[in-house]
């Protein structure tokens, strides 16, 4: 075999080996050392199962009654390594004027934050991020949240 045919044989066999390595996502390949790759299997990745506040819940806001300055955040989560807490205005395109209002890095006494936000009137989204402990998976849910004064409440 001379040498350009040498030379095209090693680049085809590094292109099928290539090939071989893209795997269609959320399917297990079984690799050369026979240890399954399961990188894309959705059972590893960062999952939120149920978030929520210490606050009421009436259509579909948790309502911050007058007099009320500190909230209690908490999210239930599968495959985490860090959650992340944003407040965000309501409105279209507002991600941006997001601000993170605190975060949790140790599940061990549960994902959660005590929030003191003092006065604040709330007409707003709290995102809950979570981080995935596979360094590479993130989802988001959120609350909303609102403000009421006492006449309101009534």
């Amino acid at each position: 075999m001379g040498k350009n045919a040498k030379v095209l044989f090693f680049l085809l066999m590094i292109l099928i080996l290539s090939a071989c390595n893209n795997v269609a996502e959320n399917q297990s390949v079984e690799g050369l050392d026979g240890i399954t790759d399961h990188s894309n299997d959705k059972e590893d990745q960062a999952q939120i199962l149920k978030i929520d506040s210490d606050l009421k819940v009436k259509d579909g806001w948790h309502i911050v009654p007058e007099g009320v300055n500190a909230m209690t955040i908490s999210a239930e989560v599968e495959n985490v390594e860090t959650i992340l807490f944003w407040i965000t205005p309501t409105g279209t395109g507002t991600w941006g004027e997001r601000r993170l209002i605190g975060y949790d890095i140790d599940g061990n006494d549960g994902w959660s934050i005590e929030w003191e936000f003092g006065e604040r009137i709330f007409h707003d989204h709290i995102t809950v991020q979570a981080l995935g402990s596979d360094f590479a998976t993130q989802v988001s849910e959120t609350l909303n949240v609102h403000s009421v004064s006492k006449t309101d409440e009534e």
